[in-house]
């Protein structure tokens, strides 16, 4: 998804699909606003238009590795919280998650990227 002003793309967000256990679900990453444009709300707006989105696709969990003091703003904790697991070495902190849907049972594992990603 990308944010446009004046006919120029000046944010973005992607979304994608990883595996925990045996659910399919998301993670974010990369988002990205140009610097002219930081601090005026765009990444907020396409983290919860992306949510929205994601939720009405069924999607019940987003993983995100970033920082702790942005992403909190929106819901997401520690990913160990919900019993979900890096796989690979990251601080605690920066391996979060957010439950998009209650609706569904809690699920638990290691992230599995896709294999685009050679982890």
């Amino acid at each position: 998804m990308v944010a446009v002003q004046d006919n120029k793309i000046i944010g973005y967000i992607l979304f994608t699909k990883i595996e925990i256990g045996e659910y399919e679900e998301l993670a974010l990453a990369p988002l990205g606003i140009l610097p002219n444009y930081q601090r005026q709300g765009i990444g907020t707006k396409l983290i919860e238009e992306g949510h929205k989105i994601a939720k009405k696709l069924g999607y019940h969990y987003c993983i995100v590795l970033g920082s702790d003091k942005y992403y909190s703003k929106f819901g997401y904790v520690t990913a160990s919280q919900y019993g979900i697991l890096a796989p690979f070495e990251v601080p605690n902190e920066n391996f979060m998650a957010i439950k998009l849907k209650d609706t569904k049972k809690e699920i638990t594992g290691i992230v599995k990227y896709s294999k685009e990603f050679g982890i």
